[in-house]
C-alpha cells in the first residue's frame, strides 16, 4: 500500500519537481563555442559492439552541441583530449589502471584522467553500455520509446570529475512488451539484454539464448508417440492423458529420449545459451505410482521436474559445459522439493502469477503472495541460478487498467535482494502492442531492471513530460487516482481481474474520464492527442465489458474504441482474444 501512496503524492507535485540534478563543478571542458579538441579512441581490435559505441557517443554529441568528434584507432598518436573507449593500449601506455576484466560482459567504469574520459567494460556489452550509462547519467539524454528521446542542448558541453562503475544486478533483463521488442537499438540503449530482442554483434549480441522459449514438454516428448508410447504420458484418474498434460517424468525411456533430443536441439541451435526443459501450460501431472511417491515424498511436483532436468543437465554437461538449463517452478511446481536440488548448471524460473499486484509482494497480506514470498525465499536457499517470470499486465485484457505502478520497483528490489540473476516481464507482447500505459511501462521496467534504485518519481515525470507534453499533469493526476482505488490492503489486484473489480468501479470511471478528457483538450498537437486517447482506450474497453455506458453512447462508444484502437495497430486486446474477432462478435466493422 505505501507504494501506492508515495506514487499518488509524488504524481500529485510533479510540476514542482526539477527534471535533472545540476551537474557539479566542471573537470572537462568537451565542446565550448561550437569547437572541442576531443577525439574519441578505439582500440585497434574493437569488437563491433565497441565501434558501435562510439558511432552513439558521436551522434549524441553532435546532437547536444553541434560538433561531431572524430573517431581514431588507438595505434595513432595520443593527444592530450581523448574519450577513450573500450581495453585500448592507450591505457597502458598512459599509465590509467583501468581493468575491466572484473566487470563480466557487461559492467563498465567511467573515469576522468586528467584531460581524457575513459569508458573501459567488459567484452561483448560493457563498454557500449558505459556510453550509455555516461550519455543519461551525465548529460541528461533518455530514449523513452523507439520514436521519443529527450536529449538536452548543451553549450558548452561539460563533465564533472568522475569515477565510477556500473555492474547490472541482474544478468538477463527482459521486457516482454511489444513496444520493447521491435527496435534493437531501442533495446540496447535500455541496456536490455532478452531472447526477443534482435540484438546484433553491434548491439553485444543477447545475454542469453533460450531454446525452445517455454513450455516445451511437448517439443521434447511429442504428443504424436502417444499411440506408440502412452506410458510416456502422465496417468491421470487411471488413464494415461496426451493433451495440455505433462509427462511421465518418472520413466527412464522418457529421460533417455529427452536426452537425446535435447542434445539434437544444442547442436542445432548453436546460438542457445539456455536450453528449456519446462512443464506444460496445464495441469495433468502424473500419478503413477513412482512420480506419485517422489511427489509426495518431497511436497511439490517440482520434484520430478528438478530431478528430470538434473539427469539431462548432468548427462550433456561434460559435451556441452558452456549450457545452463532451465526449467519453471509454476503452477503445481512452484514450490521447491525437500530434499532434492537443482545442479549447478540449472536455471530454475519462479513465476509470480498468482500474486497481487497492487501491493509490493514482499508486504501484500493476499495470501497468494504471501505463498509467493515464501516460494522465492525458499528457492533462493537451494539455488544461485534463480530467475524470475513477472506479470506487469492484466491478462484478462491487455487495455485494462492495471493500478500496479507503484510497486514495479518494490517488487524487483525484492528479486534483487534475494539473488535472483535474472528478470522476464511479461506484458502485452501480441504484434499491435499497444497495452495500457504501455510506454511508460515498458520504460520504467527496463530502467528498474539495470537499476532498482533509480528515482521513481523522477523517471516518470520526465516520461509523462516528454511523452504527453503539456497533457502531463492531466495524465498524471489519472495516474494518481487509479492507484489511490488500491490503497486499502483488502483492495487487491491480480492478473485476471474482469472490468467489475473493486478498484474499477462507476465513481473511479467517472473521475478518471474528467481527467483524460481535460489531457485531451490540454494536448500540445495531434500527436499528442493521440496518445491521450489510447490511454483513454483503456477507460473504454472496461465500459463497454461491464455495460457502464447504455443505449447510443454505446454504439458511439464501441465505434470510437474500434477507431483509435486500430489506428494505435493494435491487435489483440489479450492473449487469446485478437480485435478482429471483437469486433465481429459486437457486430462493428
Amino acid at each position: 500500500m505505501r507504494s501506492a501512496v508515495l506514487l499518488g503524492v509524488v504524481l500529485a507535485f510533479l510540476a514542482l519537481m526539477p527534471a535533472h540534478t545540476p551537474a557539479t563543478q566542471a573537470a572537462l571542458l568537451l565542446v565550448a563555442g561550437g569547437k572541442s579538441p576531443y577525439r574519441i579512441v578505439l582500440p585497434v581490435d574493437a569488437i563491433p559492439s565497441e565501434r558501435y559505441a562510439a558511432d552513439e557517443l558521436q551522434h549524441y554529441i553532435r546532437i547536444m552541441t553541434g560538433v561531431r568528434l572524430p573517431i581514431y584507432r588507438d595505434d595513432s598518436p595520443a593527444t592530450a583530449h581523448e574519450i577513450v573507449l573500450g581495453a585500448s593500449a592507450r591505457l597502458h601506455t598512459l599509465n590509467i589502471p583501468i581493468d575491466p576484466s572484473p566487470f563480466g560482459e557487461e559492467g563498465c567504469v567511467i573515469r576522468t584522467a586528467g584531460t581524457r574520459l575513459c569508458i573501459v567494460g567488459g567484452r561483448p556489452r560493457g563498454t557500449l553500455y558505459g556510453v550509455y550509462t555516461l550519455l543519461e547519467e551525465y548529460c541528461g539524454v533518455r530514449w523513452f520509446t523507439p520514436q521519443v528521446e529527450s536529449v538536452p542542448r548543451h553549450e558548452p558541453l561539460t563533465l564533472p570529475d568522475i569515477n565510477t562503475a556500473r555492474v547490472p544486478i541482474f544478468e538477463y533483463r527482459e521486457v516482454y512488451w511489444t513496444e520493447a521488442l521491435g527496435d534493437a537499438d531501442f533495446a540496447a540503449r535500455l541496456r536490455l539484454n532478452g531472447d526477443h530482442y534482435a540484438l546484433a554483434e553491434q548491439h553485444g549480441g543477447r545475454g542469453v539464448d533460450i531454446f525452445p522459449f517455454v513450455h516445451t514438454l511437448d517439443g521434447l516428448i511429442p504428443r504424436d508417440l502417444y499411440n506408440e508410447h502412452p506410458e510416456f504420458f502422465p496417468l491421470v484418474d487411471g488413464k494415461r492423458v496426451r493433451d495440455h498434460a505433462q509427462r511421465c517424468l518418472s520413466n527412464p525411456e522418457v529421460l533417455a529420449w529427452a536426452i537425446a533430443r535435447v542434445r539434437e536441439w544444442i547442436l542445432d541451435e548453436q546460438e542457445a545459451t539456455i536450453i528449456s526443459i519446462s512443464q506444460t501450460d496445464g495441469g495433468h501431472w502424473c500419478r503413477c505410482p513412482d512420480c506419485r511417491a517422489l511427489e509426495e515424498a518431497e511436497g511439490s511436483a517440482s520434484a520430478s521436474l528438478v530431478r528430470f532436468v538434473n539427469r539431462i543437465a548432468e548427462a550433456l554437461e561434460a559435451e556441452f559445459p558452456h549450457m545452463l538449463f532451465e526449467t519453471l517452478a509454476y503452477q503445481h511446481s512452484r514450490t521447491p522439493p525437500a530434499t532434492i536440488r537443482p545442479r549447478r548448471n540449472v536455471v530454475i524460473r519462479l513465476c509470480s502469477n498468482d500474486c497481487c499486484f497492487a501491493h509490493p509482494i514482499a508486504s501484500c497480506q493476499a495470501a497468494p503472495s504471501r505463498a509467493f514470498c515464501d516460494d522465492l525465499v525458499a528457492w533462493s536457499k537451494i539455488t544461485d541460478r534463480l530467475y524470475i517470470w513477472d506479470y506487469t499486465t492484466n491478462f484478462h485484457g491487455y487495455l485494462q487498467p492495471f493500478p500496479n505502478l507503484g510497486v514495479l520497483q518494490d517488487n524487483i528490489r525484492t528479486f534483487a535482494r534475494h539473488g535472483v540473476r535474472g528478470v522476464f516481464a511479461q506484458g502485452n507482447y501480441s504484434p499491435g502492442g499497444g497495452g495500457e500505459l504501455a510506454p511508460l511501462r515498458t520504460y520504467l521496467l527496463a530502467r528498474l531492471l539495470w537499476n532498482p534504485d533509480l528515482d521513481m518519481s523522477r523517471e516518470t515525470r520526465a516520461f509523462l513530460d516528454a511523452y504527453y507534453g503539456k497533457a502531463a499533469p492531466s495524465v498524471a493526476a489519472y495516474l494518481t487516482l487509479l492507484h489511490q482505488q488500491v490503497q486499502d490492503p483488502h483492495t487487491h489486484a491480480f492478473i485476471d481481474d474482469p472490468p467489475t473489480a473493486a478498484y474499477l468501479r462507476p465513481s473511479f470511471l467517472t473521475e478518471a474520464r474528467r481527467w483524460l478528457e481535460t489531457a485531451v483538450a490540454q494536448a500540445d498537437d495531434d500527436a499528442i492527442r493521440f496518445r491521450v486517447q489510447q490511454v483513454q482506450l483503456s477507460l473504454w474497453a472496461i465500459e463497454l465489458e461491464a455495460d457502464y455506458a447504455r443505449g447510443i453512447r454505446h454504439t458511439d462508444l464501441f465505434r470510437q474504441f474500434f477507431a483509435i484502437a486500430r489506428k494505435a495497430g493494435i491487435t489483440h486486446i489479450s492473449e487469446a482474444i485478437t480485435l478482429d474477432e471483437l469486433a465481429r462478435h459486437v457486430g462493428v466493422e
